[in-house]
């Protein structure tokens, strides 16, 4: 019987299948209506607007208080918005930082601080102490002057650290430029400003701008209104004040013209891009959909234009994406990616290609309909999160929306075609008045951006107009005297020749996981590395005759680029160089900035791998090797920085190297101990 029942649904199925015609397209149903859950809405008699989204599936409930002071322009104390927002978790006038931080553990719960806001989140059943710490927080902070001066130096730090980092320059930058230093939107936090920044200044900060009138308290989850009511009124009812006016900021003029704006950076082995302009659209504009079927198409994801262009066709790149802003004030369109600096001008070529073609040629109804799904789906799938409805709240109030904005916000998707696309392209995207930032090395990049025929502007890190880089090595400067400088630096070839073995053991801490290192190298050429981590161990071991590479005591076959990559290895890597026109290793036609140190730049081969070495130009010790390696997500630029040089037995040896894993995550290995000419066990090498 069970055989004949599948026999006749099979039958059932071929029969329907054999009446439809696959060459047809299904028309689309109508868009359904989304289902939103509800919020409720009431003010305080301070002033403060409650927002309350229940949400039962989870025992969980997030408190989150925001103030709404419009444009904050912070001038010569530019950063004291940040320092304040640190500030307010660091203890209140009842409890200092530790009792603080031992009653959010207490009861599992996270505590979040920041400029103008507030947010705890945690079980439903602390829905009591919720309220309390996050009020006590908001209402009561102690701005302990420890504190402070923690705080700064560390700011003071991720600035330094960023000054580095050729996407923040391109960032700060571009803002400057697009909206003027002076504005709100494009002043720059500094070093410098942040110094000037006072614990007065943070007090002043928060008596400004920390008030009732202006705040919205949004309670997310398994709560009721009622319940939610009581406890808003219990802990923040008796919250006094109120927010004088806001300080208005006139819109940034557009850009008379596009040009090309180059930050250089000797060090970049590629440059960081962004095509941008400004733009104006609020939250609930008639054209926000249409844009976002724009963006979609042109460049929100890996199926975006282009992405596809310079990374799938072209390999410029390992990802390029636009993106635009909506809010109350002036925003901006921006198309980004870091490339090569061999292609920087195809790749800005290729990105006014594309910027031009969204204009002036209508998508495709394929195009149309994908981003429509796209789209659609992500709305549909954010509705699961409760924090969406309390966003979609916090906007129905902040922009005047009709109260079932979103519930039509599909039907208005779908009324969105091909023209409106076209149309929104040419109203957001201003062909000739594009800023075109670009991060990157000037000598190398900038002859061939002058092709692309716009003016080329050199500004500093700081967006301060300069001039153009040259190059000025010393008279007679070579390679070889790089060299010879570095290794007397290090102890002298003497010294170095010495060398018959040389252990060394390294450290570094990621994620609460130790990793240790060691690696010994000996004469005549005999090499052994491992790696250890919690997660398993590699070993890398060259006898002479043979490379061996192990992963977890397992043999992983060796290719002839492995093998080469692992014999060219060494613990002084200025060992294995030779100048010369025959030679591995030439000089860079210009110096390099690494930090705020002035280095010369060895491009070096070994085996298949060219990579960079950098020498200090005052201590002649390199302070970072770079190379393009292959990743998962295409090729990237690694840089490993060496310092804190230290004398062992007559040779100087770096201390410590940071190794980046991702943006804003820096692996820290620090070396334990060295050991020269000590015993070494020539079987670890078989």
């Amino acid at each position: 019987m069970k055989r004949i029942i599948l026999a006749l649904a099979a039958l059932a199925t071929f029969s329907a299948s054999a009446q439809l015609d696959r060459s047809i397209r299904p028309s689309a149903a109508e868009p359904r209506v989304p289902t939103i859950a509800p919020y409720t809405q009431f003010t305080l008699k301070n002033g403060m607007t409650v927002l309350v989204v229940e949400d039962h599936k989870l025992p969980r409930i997030s408190v989150g208080l925001s103030m709404d002071p419009g444009q904050l322009y912070e001038g010569e104390i530019a950063g004291v918005g940040f320092l304040t927002g640190d500030l307010l978790s660091e203890g209140t006038t009842l409890r200092d930082k530790a009792s603080l931080d031992q009653s959010v553990d207490y009861i599992g719960a996270r505590l979040r601080t920041g400029p103008t806001g507030v947010n705890t989140n945690g079980l439903s059943k602390y829905a009591d102490q919720l309220f309390n710490i996050a009020a006590e927080v908001a209402t009561k902070p102690a701005f302990p002057a420890s504190s402070f001066d923690k705080l700064k130096n560390q700011f003071v730090t991720s600035l330094k650290n960023e000054r580095d980092n050729p996407g923040s320059i391109r960032s700060n930058v571009s803002r400057a430029l697009l909206y003027g230093t002076i504005h709100p939107a494009g002043e720059l936090v500094t070093e410098a400003t942040v110094n000037n920044v006072t614990l007065k200044d943070c007090q002043t900060f928060y008596m400004t701008y920390w008030k009732p009138n202006i705040a919205t308290l949004v309670i997310v989850g398994d709560i009721s209104v009622d319940h939610a009511r009581q406890l808003a009124e219990t802990h923040f009812g008796s919250w006094k004040g109120k927010f004088k006016s806001e300080v208005t900021y006139p819109a940034p003029p557009k850009q008379a013209n596009s040009r090309i704006v180059l930050v250089n950076r000797d060090a970049s082995v590629q440059s960081s891009i962004t095509v941008t302009n400004t733009m104006n659209l609020a939250v609930g504009h008639p054209d926000a959909e249409a844009m976002a079927v724009m963006n979609q198409v042109l460049g929100a994801g890996s199926a975006g234009r282009l992405f596809q262009n310079l990374r799938e066709d072209k390999a410029y790149t390992y990802g390029a994406y636009s993106s635009y802003g909506t809010g109350k004030y002036t925003t901006s369109f921006s198309a980004e990616a870091e490339v090569r600096n061999a292609v920087t001008d195809s790749a800005v070529a290729e990105f006014l290609f594309e910027l031009n073609r969204i204009r002036t040629e209508p998508i495709t109804a394929d195009d149309l309909r994908a981003a429509k799904n796209n789209l659609s789906g992500s709305f549909g799938r954010s509705l699961e999160n409760p924090a969406t409805v309390a966003r979609f709240a916090t906007n129905i109030q902040e922009y005047g929306l009709s109260s079932d904005y979103y519930n039509n916000y599909l039907t208005r998707l779908e009324a969105v075609t091909t023209a409106d696309v076209q149309r929104v392209a040419n109203t957001y995207i201003e062909e000739g008045k594009f800023l075109i930032v670009i991060v990157g090395k000037g000598l190398e990049i900038a002859k061939g951006l002058e092709r692309l025929g716009f003016p080329i502007e050199y500004y500093t890190l700081d967006a301060e107009p300069t001039a153009a880089p040259v190059a000025t090595l010393p008279e007679g400067l070579t390679a070889q005297k790089v060299l010879d400088v570095a290794m007397d630096a290090m102890g002298g070839r003497e010294a170095i020749a010495a060398v018959q073995n040389i252990d060394i053991q390294q450290e570094a801490s990621l994620m609460g996981m130790t990793l240790t290192f060691h690696s010994v190298y000996a004469q005549p050429n005999l090499i052994f590395s491992e790696q250890k981590t919690p997660m398993g161990s590699s070993v890398k071991k060259y006898n002479g005759k043979q490379v061996v590479v192990q992963a977890n005591g397992q043999d992983v076959p060796v290719d002839e680029a492995m093998t080469a990559d692992v014999i060219n290895d060494s613990w002084c890597t200025e060992l294995l160089l030779t100048a010369g026109e025959n030679g591995n290793v030439k000089l860079s036609e210009a110096p390099a900035t690494i930090g705020d140190a002035l280095c010369y730049e060895l491009v070096v081969t070994l085996g298949s791998n060219e990579v960079k070495r950098y020498y200090d130009a005052k201590t002649g010790l390199c302070v970072r090797q770079s190379q393009v390696a292959q990743t998962p997500q295409g090729d990237q630029v690694i840089n490993v920085d060496f310092s804190d040089y230290k004398a062992v037995d007559g040779i100087s040896v770096a201390h410590s190297m940071k190794v980046p894993l991702q943006p804003g995550m820096d692996l820290e290995v620090k070396t334990i101990s060295v050991t020269i000419n000590g015993e070494v066990d020539k079987n670890i090498f078989n």
